[in-house]
């Protein structure tokens, strides 16, 4: 079972050269707002570099996982998919970043993920564009699988990465070493607001949801830093807004053997928050789909494991144009 050591010097040193660095710009394309229903969604549009003989492959939407805003991506993720020639879109989720953040949450008045669905597609009408190959990370998986289910006609490809289709599944035991593990990292870090807690509280969340390669510590600190410093700051209402978002939506198992839409399934074979016996389960109900078990991949962006499913998936959508 994975444990939460403290963080060795040498993530330390790295954090504290980070913080007292100038930090670089995060948005680097175009970025706005769509209308989605009474919210504000947040969006970011980059566009490739093309040479005259070249024109736009297509469009690929990302969307994250729990809690993390569009500046948590990667070079890893964008980068390759606007080398390729996509125009790539990144969302904030509702209540994250500097998307609208619901007020008037509660238990008995909360969101799924069809509405997470209606904010993805509100940025898509607002930039005109009808169909896109989505990627997405976790939470971000689900609400893929959840457009690709409703909106197949949005949707040319999706890459389901480290998901589910069933959150709650009680066939599939769940890991209490990921809510004990949290709660010991919110004790150590999380009691005394400061930046620099706030830092290693997001780089020891990604540490222990890591496999065995490293996690790249460098871009999850500043990017917490561009959150707290450039942005609206951390919503500490959301992962409690977002864990019932994916509750409510309930199970996707019944309806997957109908869906049309090419899925590539990525999963890592040590992640300790959804098991793979998760991936393995909703992947053998989609008709048109490939899949990638990575070993030694756990919950997490470790740059190895990253360019090899990113290559993987490069494939995957071009072959589906």
């Amino acid at each position: 079972v994975r444990t939460t050591p403290p963080l060795s010097e040498a993530s330390k040193a790295i954090i504290h050269e980070v913080i007292n660095s100038p930090l670089p710009e995060m948005i680097r394309g175009d970025s706005g707002y769509a209308q989605s229903g009474t919210l504000r969604i947040w969006y970011e549009s980059l566009s490739p570099t093309l040479s005259e003989a070249q024109s736009v492959k297509g469009t690929v939407l990302l969307i994250n996982g729990l809690g993390n805003s569009a500046v948590f991506w990667p070079e890893d993720v964008y980068k390759p998919l606007l080398e390729a020639g996509y125009q790539v879109i990144l969302t904030d989720h509702r209540s994250c970043g500097e998307s609208d953040w619901v007020e008037d949450w509660s238990k008995s008045n909360s969101y799924d993920l069809a509405d997470m669905v209606k904010d993805n597609l509100a940025v898509l009408d607002l930039l005109g564009i009808d169909k896109v190959h989505v990627l997405g990370l976790s939470l971000g998986g689900m609400i893929g699988q959840e457009m690709a289910i409703h909106h197949p006609e949005r949707v040319v490809s999706l890459s389901s990465v480290m998901s589910t289709a069933y959150l709650n599944d009680p066939d599939i035991p769940v890991s209490s070493a990921f809510q004990i593990n949290t709660l010991k990292l919110f004790l150590r870090y999380g009691l005394l607001n400061s930046e620099e807690n706030m830092v290693k509280l997001m780089v020891s969340l990604y540490d222990f949801l890591g496999g065995d390669q490293d996690i790249d510590i460098e871009h999850i600190s500043r990017a917490t830093l561009y959150e707290i410093r450039q942005r609206k700051g951390f919503n500490h209402k959301l992962p409690d807004q977002q864990s019932e978002a994916m509750s409510r939506s309930g199970s996707r198992l019944p309806l997957l053997p109908q869906l049309e839409v090419p899925v590539l399934v990525v999963h890592g074979d040590a992640d300790p928050l959804l098991n793979i016996a998760h991936a393995k389960k909703y992947a053998a109900l989609i008709p048109n789909k490939e899949t990638m078990w990575v070993e030694g991949m756990g919950h997490d962006l470790a740059p190895v494991h990253v360019r090899r499913w990113m290559a993987k998936a490069i494939q995957f959508m071009a072959a589906r144009q």
